[in-house]
């Protein structure tokens, strides 16, 4: 939401830098006209809704920016005048940031969605993996998702490790060993055979690596692969620069998945 709101922001900026700088005294390129339009549709279809559920908002405000995105809809046909264009898109960015974007920066995550996660996560007794997982509700708390988010793969993760350490390593490289050999069928191209002695050295290989390995022992089946590696996937997201929203409805289903695959999973028990 927040992150939608931002790039709404500077996309609304952007317009207005184009028409200020057209000479003529009526807009008529295709491409500013549709450019209008698509803002203030997105307005109405995506962001007002969301934004009248913010309890930190007040409607009028957000009912006084619908007037003006109104008005620039209707500008949004060609040929009408370029100095029309610039008093409404003045209107609809005056105090945008001051009366919408920083009001909800500063509130905390929805109680209820802290709660769903805590829900979620309640009784994993693991000193370990409850360090990790009540940093992770520390962080979403604070709207800090990204940082969530990797705290609970690193929970995750660390059981993957310990499971494996249970079954047994010989194990754990005969399967990868095997899987190198395969000339056909799903893991023809998997080329990571491995000789892990010990955590320690389990801990170098890449958790993309591992995912395919743990299938191969048929801890995980290939969907249960696929989520968790969109789970990895977006872990890699929040902890290296990118302009990718992460949003508490994306930490939500993050933990979903690695708390049905692998903490609630049988085959993952490690007692």
């Amino acid at each position: 939401m927040l992150d939608e709101l931002r790039q709404f922001h500077v996309d609304l900026k952007a317009l207005r830098s184009q028409i200020n700088k057209e000479t003529g005294p009526r807009i008529s390129k295709k491409g500013l006209c549709a450019e209008a339009e698509r803002l203030s549709t997105f307005w109405f279809s995506d962001l007002a809704p969301a934004l009248l559920k913010q309890t930190i908002l007040k409607s009028e405000d957000i009912d006084g920016y619908s007037t003006h995105f109104h008005s620039l809809l209707k500008l949004s046909k060609p040929n009408n005048r370029r100095t029309r264009y610039a008093e409404v898109l003045g209107l609809c960015l005056k105090k945008f940031s001051d009366v919408l974007i920083i009001p909800i920066q500063k509130q905390p995550i929805a109680q209820e969605e802290v709660s769903a996660l805590a829900k979620m996560l309640s009784g994993l007794t693991d000193a370990n993996e409850d360090a990790y997982l009540t940093e992770a509700i520390s962080c979403a708390t604070a709207n800090l998702f990204r940082g969530a988010a990797v705290l609970g793969w690193c929970a995750a993760v660390d059981r993957i490790h310990r499971v494996i350490e249970k079954v047994g390593f010989n194990k754990f490289n005969t399967v990868s060993q095997q899987m190198a050999a395969a000339q056909s069928g799903r893991f023809k191209r998997f080329n990571k055979a491995q000789n892990i002695p010990s955590i320690s050295e389990l801990r170098e290989v890449f958790d993309s690596e591992i995912l395919w390995i743990i299938e191969g022992m048929q801890l995980i089946d290939s969907n249960q692969h696929t989520r968790l590696r969109s789970c990895f996937d977006l872990r890699c997201q929040c902890s290296h620069p990118g302009d990718a929203p992460v949003t508490e409805y994306n930490l939500l289903s993050f933990f979903s998945d690695i708390n049905e695959i692998v903490f609630r999973n049988p085959k993952f028990q490690l007692t």
